[in-house]
C-alpha cells in the first residue's frame, strides 16, 4: 500500500534573553523552502529531511512536501513571522489532501511572541488541518525543552542522540520507520514524558567526552530493549530559554498495544533519576585569561589550537559579535590566528566596499548590546578577501545542504584573520572559513564562536582545545540570569532534597 505523507521543517532554537527577535529574513538567510523546492535541497543530505526523503523511497511512500525552514537560534520568533511560515504550512497541507501521516522536523526549543512553546503551537496548527486521527511524528534536537501538551499532538518523537549532531539523517530515519510501521496498523504508539526538577543537565549532551550523557544514552538503549518500547529520548534542555519546562526531559514512544501508560512512565522515570545521579558532572568553560596564558605556554606544533568562544555562541542565541577573544589575542601578541564568525553587517559592507588590499581603520563588533562580551573593538587591518558567503556544508554536520553568511570579509589585524559576516551562522564546518580564503589547518589558533558543535569538523585538525567563557550572552552560569517562567524548584537554582 502506497501511504501519503506530508513532510514539514519547522525548527529554530529560541534564546529568550537576548534583545534581538527572528524575523521571516532569518528564516530565508538559513533556508525556507517550499514544495518541490524541498526534495531539490534536501536529496542525499546529512539533515532529518534527508532521512525522511530515503524511507519515503524504500518504502514507496508518496511524500508531500509542504514547508521546510530553519534560522540561526536567536530571540523569540516575531509574530508576523510565525504567522507566515505557519499560513504557508496550512495552505501546503489543505492543498495536499488526505494524507496518512505527517513527519515533522523540529528543534523543541521554540519560542514565539505568543507561546512559550512554539513547538506544539506550531503542532496545534498542523492539527487543524489534517485532524487528530492520522499518525504525526516528530524529530528533536537534544537540546530540547519539552512541554506536556507533545504528547497530544505527536505519537512518536525521536531525539539526536550526539552532540555536536552528526545523527541527525540517522533520527529521521527512526522516525520515519516508527511512522511507517505505525500507517500500517503494526504498531499503536503513544508518548510518555517525564522530567528531573533540573535546570541544568545531561553535561549539557555532550557525547563526545565519554561523560554523563554517553552513560544515559546506554541506559536510554537498555530499556529500549525491552517489547514495546519503541524508544527512549534524552533531551538535556536548553537553558537559555526563560521557559516552564527549560531543562532536561525523557520521552518514550511506547506501543499501547504492549505495554502501559504505567510502564512506560517508569521507564521515564527511571532515565529520570540516573539525570538526577548525574547532576553535579558538567564541564565548564575557563576564564578567557587562563586562554590566553595556555595560547601562550604551548609549544609550537603542527595543527593549530582551537578556542571555542563558549558564550558567544550564535548557535545559543548569542550575538556572536564579542570583541573580547579578539582583544585578548591583540593584547598577546598572538599571529597566525583565525576568528570566525563575528557578526557585524555594518563593518562587513564597509570593508566589502573598501575592496581587497585596502588598509582600514573602523570599529568592529560589539554592536547589538554593547554592554555584553566586550563593546566595538576599534582596529585596523588589510582587507584580504571579500565574498558573497555562499558555500555548502561539508559535514559532519548538515553534510551537502547550502548555507551563507551574507556579504563576508577577511580583515586581518596583526596577524589575526577576523571573518566578518552579515549574517549570524555558528562555526561548526570548516568550509565557514574557507569562504573568505581562511584555511583552517594552517594557522596557529583558530577561534571557532561555538559551543561544542565545532568538535565535529574541528577536533580532527586540533593540536589541543580550549573553551573559554569571555563574557557572552549565553554564560553556563545560570544564576546569573533572572527567570520568571521556569518551574520551580530546580537544579541548581534552588535547594533540593531528594
Amino acid at each position: 500500500m502506497t501511504y501519503r505523507v506530508g513532510i514539514i521543517e519547522f525548527s529554530n532554537e529560541s534564546n529568550t534573553f537576548t534583545v534581538m527577535r527572528t524575523s521571516m529574513d532569518d528564516f530565508r538567510a538559513k533556508h525556507f523552502y517550499v514544495g518541490d523546492e524541498i526534495p531539490e535541497n534536501f536529496r542525499g543530505t546529512g539533515s532529518e529531511v534527508g532521512g525522511a526523503m530515503e524511507v519515503a523511497e524504500a518504502h514507496g511512500w508518496q511524500p508531500v512536501y509542504i514547508t521546510a525552514g530553519q534560522a540561526e537560534p536567536g530571540g523569540p520568533i516575531l509574530e508576523v513571522a510565525r504567522a507566515e511560515f505557519t499560513d504557508a504550512t496550512i495552505r501546503g497541507l489543505r492543498a495536499a489532501g488526505p494524507l496518512d501521516g505527517v513527519f515533522v522536523a523540529l528543534h523543541g526549543a521554540m519560542v514565539t511572541e505568543t507561546d512559550q512553546d512554539g513547538d506544539c503551537q506550531f503542532l496545534r496548527a498542523v492539527r487543524s488541518v489534517v485532524g487528530n486521527d492520522i499518525p504525526v511524528a516528530v524529530t528533536l534536537d537534544l537540546h530540547a525543552n519539552i512541554f506536556d501538551e507533545t504528547a497530544d499532538l505527536a505519537q512518536i518523537a525521536v531525539s539526536f542522540r550526539t552532540y555536536p549532531h552528526v545523527d541527525m539523517r540517522e533520527r529521521g530515519i527512526e522516525a520515519c520507520e516508527l511512522l511507517h510501521r505505525t500507517m500500517a496498523g503494526e504498531i499503536a504508539p503513544k508518548l510518555a514524558i517525564r522530567r528531573p526538577p533540573m535546570l541544568v543537565g545531561c553535561d549539557d549532551g555532550r557525547t563526545t567526552d565519554d561523560g554523563p550523557m554517553c552513560r544515559l544514552l546506554e541506559d536510554a538503549a537498555r530499556e529500549m530493549q525491552a517489547p514495546g518500547i519503541l524508544n527512549v529520548a534524552i533531551n538535556a534542555g536548553f537553558t537559555d530559554a526563560d521557559v516552564w519546562a527549560a531543562g532536561p526531559s525523557v520521552l518514550v514512544t511506547y506501543d499501547t498495544a504492549d505495554v502501559t501508560e504505567e510502564a512506560a512512565v517508569a521507564v521515564a522515570d527511571r532515565i529520570c533519576d540516573r539525570i538526577w545521579d548525574f547532576r553535579d558532572d558538567w564541564a565548564l568553560p575557563i576564564p578567557l585569561e587562563d586562554c590566553i596564558a595556555q595560547i601562550k605556554a604551548a609549544a609550537p606544533g603542527d595543527k593549530p589550537i582551537v578556542v571555542a568562544d563558549f558564550s558567544d555562541n550564535p548557535g545559543s542565541g548569542a550575538y556572536s559579535d564579542c570583541t573580547a577573544v579578539i582583544a585578548a589575542l591583540l593584547e598577546a601578541g598572538i599571529e597566525n590566528a583565525a576568528v570566525g564568525t563575528l557578526f557585524d553587517p555594518q563593518a562587513a559592507a564597509e570593508l566589502a566596499a573598501h575592496g581587497v588590499g585596502a588598509e582600514v581603520t573602523l570599529s568592529i563588533g560589539g554592536k547589538t548590546d554593547p554592554s555584553v562580551g566586550g563593546g566595538p573593538l576599534q582596529v585596523t587591518g588589510t582587507v584580504m578577501a571579500v565574498s558573497d558567503g555562499g558555500f555548502h556544508f561539508e559535514g559532519p554536520m548538515f553534510t551537502g545542504l547550502p548555507g551563507s553568511t551574507g556579504t563576508s570579509v577577511c580583515l586581518r589585524v596583526q596577524g589575526v584573520d577576523i571573518m566578518t559576516v552579515s549574517d549570524r551562522m555558528q562555526m561548526l564546518d570548516k568550509n565557514i572559513y574557507r569562504v573568505v580564503g581562511i584555511e583552517p589547518a594552517e594557522k596557529s589558533v583558530v577561534v571557532v564562536k561555538s559551543m561544542q558543535h565545532f568538535k565535529g569538523a574541528f577536533a580532527p585538525i586540533a593540536s589541543q582545545i580550549i573553551v573559554t567563557d569571555a563574557g557572552g550572552l549565553c554564560t553556563p552560569n545560570v544564576k546569573r540570569r533572572t527567570y520568571t517562567r521556569l518551574r520551580r524548584p530546580v537544579f541548581p537554582l534552588d535547594e533540593i532534597n531528594a
